[in-house]
C-alpha cells in the first residue's frame, strides 16, 4: 500500500498539482485578511479572518480531494495503466487503499503549513502594537482561547399516551397530596410537562375512551392534535418570555473546576428572536446572575440593562472579584441566570441557541489543531467518495456522481421539512401538517430520518464556527468525529469502493485510452 501511496503523491507533484494548491492556499491565507471588511474592532476582524480562511481552505481542499479521488483511479483505468499494477501479486483492495492514503498524504502536506500560517498570522495580529491593552485582552479572552460551554439540561418532552391517560384520570379524582398511594405518587413524579398539560384537557380522556370502544380515524386524529398542541405549549413555556415576565435558567458547573474557572472571565452567550428584522438598538435586555447565592451580578443594581438586536449571538461578560461562580456550600458550582422582559413584545429563546455559560478551558493553538483534524477527516471521506465512484465509472461520470452525493448530504433542510410536515404530499396550510398520511409519506419520513441522522453525524460538527467564537472542540468531539466520519461512513464507502474495484474488468478495450 505504501509504495502506491507514495507513487500517488509523486504523481501529484509531477503534474504540479501540489504547487498549484500551495499557491492557491497562500493566496487565501495572506490575501483574505487584506480583502475582508469587519465591524472595525480587532475581535470582529480576527473572527472574520478565521472564518473566511478556514472556510475557503476547507472548500479548496475538498474540491481538490474530490478531483484527485475521481481522477487518480479512473484515469489510470481508462489509460490502461492500472493493468500493469493489477497483474502484480497485490490485492486490489490494497491498491485502492494505497490510492486513498496517497491523497491523504497530499492533504496533510498542504494542511500542516496552512494551519501553521493561520496560527502565526492570527497571533501576530493579536500582538500588534496598533491594538491597545483592552482590545488585546478581549481577543485573548473571547477569540484566541478555548472555552467550554455549560447549558441548562433539556427538559423531557416525551409523551406516552397510556401514562398521559392514567395521569389525567388521577387528576380528575381531585385527591389531596396525602391521599395518593405510592404507585400514584410515582406516576406523578414520572409525568412529563406535555402529559401534565394534557391533564388540563378533560376531553383528552373522553376521546381515548371513545376510541377504545369504537375506534375511528377521526378520533385518533383529534387525540393526536391534542397531543401535538400539548407539545407546542410545553416547548413554548420554556422558550417564550412574555412582556413583564422573568425567565430563569440554572447552570450546574463541575464543582471540582469552580476554583480554576473563577480565575478567568466567564461569559453568558445567548441569542433571542422577537419576530422582527434585526435592529441593533431595538430591544431592552435585562440580566441578573446569582440570585439567592452569595455572588450576585451586577453587584450595584438589580439588573444589567443592555439595548441590543435580535437574531444574532451576543456575549455578556460576567465578572466579580473572586469569581462569579459560587464556591462554597450547597450552591457550589450552581449559577442562576435571570432575564426580565420589559419590552412590548414576547422574546423567544430557542433551546438550541442557549443561553449558555462559557468559561476558559485551554489555549487557541490546541483548539485549532483539533479543528483542523476534523476538517482533515472530512477530506478523507470526500476522497473516499471520489475513489469509490471512480472504481466503476469514468472520470466525468464519477465526478458528477460524487458531487451529487455531497449535495444531497448537505440538503438537510429539505429532509427536516419532510419530517416536520409528516410527508411529501399536500399539507394543511393552517396546521402546517398533513391531515392524512399515505404509504409514500411514511416511506419518505423513514428515509428522510435516516438521511438526516447520517448527514448530521458527518457534517454536524462546526470547527470553523467554534474556532471563530473561541469555543472548545473537545477531545471527545474529535474522537466521535473520527469514529463517525472515518470509521463508520468512511469504512462503508471504502468497503464498497474496494469491492467495486475488485469486480471491475480492467482488460476491456477502451476507445478513449491514450495511444502512446
Amino acid at each position: 500500500m505504501w509504495p502506491i501511496a507514495k507513487q500517488t503523491l509523486k504523481a501529484a507533484i509531477r503534474y504540479r498539482f501540489v504547487v498549484a494548491m500551495a499557491v492557491a492556499l497562500l493566496v487565501i491565507v495572506f490575501g483574505i485578511p487584506l480583502l475582508v471588511k469587519s465591524d472595525g474592532t480587532a475581535k470582529g476582524t480576527v473572527q472574520i479572518v478565521l472564518t473566511y480562511t478556514l472556510g475557503s481552505t476547507t472548500a479548496l481542499l475538498g474540491i481538490a480531494s474530490l478531483w484527485m479521488g475521481c481522477g487518480t483511479l479512473a484515469r489510470e483505468i481508462e489509460d490502461n495503466v492500472m493493468q500493469m499494477v493489477a497483474v502484480k501479486p497485490i490485492a486490489r483492495w490494497r491498491v485502492w487503499l494505497g490510492k486513498w492514503l496517497g491523497i491523504m498524504l497530499l492533504n496533510a502536506l498542504l494542511m500542516v503549513p496552512t494551519g501553521l500560517a493561520i496560527f502565526f498570522l492570527i497571533n501576530a495580529r493579536a500582538d500588534s502594537d496598533e491594538l491597545d491593552d483592552f482590545e488585546k485582552a478581549k481577543l485573548q479572552n473571547e477569540v484566541l482561547v478555548s472555552r467550554s460551554s455549560v447549558r441548562e439540561p433539556k427538559p423531557d418532552f416525551t409523551l406516552l399516551r397510556q401514562r398521559a391517560y392514567d395521569y389525567s384520570k388521577l387528576v380528575e379524582q381531585g385527591k389531596a397530596d396525602n391521599q395518593y398511594t405510592p404507585a400514584e405518587q410515582a406516576l406523578r413524579i414520572s409525568v412529563t410537562q406535555p402529559e401534565h398539560v394534557l391533564s388540563l384537557r378533560p376531553d383528552y380522556t373522553r376521546l381515548i375512551e371513545q376510541n377504545e370502544n369504537a375506534p375511528s380515524y377521526e378520533l385518533i386524529q383529534q387525540i393526536e392534535e391534542l397531543e401535538h398542541q400539548a407539545l407546542q405549549v410545553s416547548k413554548g413555556s420554556r422558550e417564550i418570555v412574555l412582556p413583564g415576565q422573568v425567565r430563569s435558567w440554572e447552570f450546574q458547573i463541575d464543582s471540582s473546576k469552580v476554583d480554576r474557572i473563577n480565575e478567568n472571565p466567564i461569559y453568558l452567550r445567548f441569542k433571542f428572536n422577537a419576530g422582527d428584522e434585526y435592529d441593533p438598538k431595538s430591544h431592552l435586555c435585562m440580566w441578573s446572575v446569582g440570585a439567592g447565592t452569595g455572588k450576585r451580578w451586577p453587584p450595584d443594581r438589580e439588573f444589567n440593562e443592555m439595548t441590543i438586536g435580535s437574531s444574532v449571538f451576543h456575549e455578556l461578560k460576567l465578572e466579580l472579584e473572586g469569581g462569579i461562580i459560587p464556591n462554597k456550600g450547597e450552591n457550589r458550582g450552581l449559577l442562576n441566570v435571570s432575564f426580565a422582559n420589559f419590552n412590548d413584545k414576547p422574546i423567544l429563546f430557542l433551546m438550541d441557541d442557549g443561553p449558555m455559560i462559557l468559561y476558559h478551558d485551554g489555549g487557541f493553538g490546541m483548539n485549532l489543531f483539533r479543528g483542523l483534524l476534523i476538517i482533515f477527516f472530512w477530506l478523507g471521506l470526500i476522497s473516499a467518495i471520489g475513489l469509490m465512484a471512480s472504481s466503476f465509472l469514468s472520470f466525468p461520470v464519477a465526478t458528477f456522481m460524487s458531487l451529487g452525493i455531497l449535495l444531497i448530504s448537505a440538503s438537510t433542510g429539505t429532509l427536516e421539512q419532510i419530517i416536520d410536515e409528516g410527508g411529501i404530499t399536500g399539507i394543511n396550510h393552517e396546521t402546517g401538517r398533513k391531515d392524512e398520511s399515505s404509504i409514500i409519506d411514511g416511506t419518505a419520513i423513514f428515509f428522510a430520518g435516516v438521511a438526516v441522522k447520517i448527514t448530521k453525524s458527518i457534517w454536524g460538527y462546526s470547527p470553523v464556527d467554534s474556532l471563530s467564537d473561541g469555543r472548545t472542540i473537545t477531545w471527545a468531539t474529535l474522537f466521535w468525529a473520527f469514529f463517525a466520519i472515518i470509521v463508520v461512513m468512511g469504512g462503508l464507502v471504502m468497503a464498497l469502493g474496494a469491492y467495486m474495484f475488485h469486480r471491475k474488468e480492467l482488460a476491456l478495450p477502451n476507445p478513449t485510452a491514450s495511444m502512446n
